[in-house]
């Protein structure tokens, strides 16, 4: 909550492995650009910031990346600390103390790791932004396989000197909030959590001498996206596959599906996790997004039923910009047939069609598509989804807008002014930049599909 007479602005946060380094950026920022993506993607986060100094090539470069991503803390008295990550959907505070009525000093969102050295009362002893800091043990789940952390504590003499040691971590983890100040000149504050992401890669370049740090959130080093496997799921649903392959890569799994296929017997053959998890949800016609060290698994039909987040009226001057697109560059299909033989020999066989199809259209095109099922009733259902997922993208929409966190992945919004694009369009790609020009946000989505 800000004051209502502060001038309306957007403010960054930055952290590198849970330190706050908004201050030491901030000089030398040229943009940060957050990519959020619908499905079948990975969430990106890039910033670049210019080096005339040298600043960040040879220390930040030096201390951060090839000083074996190694961190620094003073020397004292060591504990030895466990990973821990954050289970709530909907994050978890961080208090002062150990107690709900400690003040409260910001929140992790689901999926963030972090090391607790002592668990007491049900309260869970950490660090947050260089402070001693509790969180509830209840929300917290201890990562399987993860070797406990020497940390060190300061020395209560105040007149040792105090000595540095190293002690090895994982990848370097950057979190970044993007805060719109005071938007609606109410004081309230409008903040979007980019949330985690993991470094991929380092590039400088010049003149003039910049440097671009590119994070994601699954990185293409990542078990989960490079190691090829072989193995056969027998009485399994697709929840408890995902489920188990979140886990096993260091991340939680978000289901929001009303259905969950069940498989006898499935064969992951020479594939990777997410390269199999991902066939297994495009063949049940359900998405797939990685973001946060969260697996999330989504029917778009009930995400395309929420109510819009925002209406666009042409000419209202909300946006800087538009774009409208129909294409048909890939094949666009009227109706789609599902059709499997059990072994009894009986047929079963379920049909769906696009909301204004015509039967005497000679150029109607069928998708078919044969998928185990169990009735006519899961597989007209299967159809459907297979329908809307080929023909998803024949109408598009980009608007550019003075950055709006209100508009993410999955959002929707309605669009009226333009005739025949008309209509309510939900995200695929939203893309959220900041920069010495300003704040912008460019959202990227596809027609809703209705009746499917």
């Amino acid at each position: 909550m800000s004051s209502p007479d502060l001038a309306r602005r957007t403010d960054l946060t930055v952290a590198f492995d849970g330190v706050d380094i908004t201050q030491q950026m901030t000089p030398y920022l040229l943009s940060l650009t957050y990519t959020d993506n619908e499905s079948d993607e990975t969430d990106d986060l890039q910033i670049k910031i210019h080096d005339r100094d040298g600043v960040w090539a040879e220390k930040w470069l030096n201390d951060a990346v090839t000083a074996a991503a190694s961190t620094v803390t003073p020397e004292g008295e060591k504990t030895t600390a466990k990973k821990y990550r954050v289970t709530p959907k909907i994050g978890l505070n961080v208090r002062s103390g150990p107690s709900t009525k400690s003040s409260k000093y910001g929140a992790l969102s689901c999926g963030t790791e972090i090391l607790v050295s002592e668990i007491k009362d049900g309260w869970a002893s950490t660090e947050y932004k260089g402070k001693a800091a509790y969180v509830s043990a209840a929300y917290i789940k201890e990562v399987s396989g993860a070797a406990p952390v020497a940390t060190t504590k300061k020395s209560s003499s105040t007149d040792k000197k105090t000595e540095k040691t190293s002690t090895l971590r994982s990848a370097l983890t950057i979190e970044a909030l993007i805060t719109s100040v005071n938007r609606s000149s109410d004081g309230k504050d409008a903040v979007l959590d980019c949330g985690m992401f993991e470094l991929d890669s380092v590039k400088a370049d010049g003149p003039p001498a910049t440097i671009t740090i590119k994070a994601t959130s699954l990185p293409y080093s990542a078990t989960i996206r490079q190691t090829k496997k072989t193995k056969a799921w027998e009485a399994f649903n697709l929840s408890k596959i995902a489920n188990e392959m979140a886990t096993a890569n260091g991340m939680t799994l978000m289901f929001s599906c009303a259905a969950d296929p069940y498989y006898a017997r499935v064969e992951q053959s020479t594939e990777s996790d997410i390269e199999f998890l991902r066939r297994l949800c495009h063949n049940a016609g359900i998405s797939l997004k990685a973001t946060n060290k969260i697996l999330v698994l989504f029917d778009q039909a009930a995400y395309e039923k929420k109510t819009a987040v925002r209406k666009i009226f042409k000419g209202d001057g909300s946006y800087t910009k538009y774009a409208f697109q129909i294409g048909k560059a890939d094949a666009q299909y009227q109706s789609c047939r599902v059709r499997y033989t059990p072994p009894n020999g009986k047929l079963i066989e379920g049909i769906a069609y696009i909301e204004d199809y015509k039967a005497d259209n000679t150029s109607n095109q069928q998708l078919e598509v044969t998928a185990k099922v169990a009735d006519i009733g899961e597989a007209q259902k299967l159809a459907a989804m297979r329908l809307r997922l080929h023909n998803k993208y024949s109408q598009t929409a980009e608007f550019s807008f003075p950055f709006d966190p209100t508009l993410v992945a999955g959002a929707t919004v309605e669009v009226s002014g333009w005739g025949a694009f008309d209509g309510k369009y939900i995200g695929k790609t939203v893309v959220h930049s900041v920069g010495s020009s300003g704040a912008t946000t460019k959202f990227s989505g596809r027609k809703v599909l209705e009746g499917h």
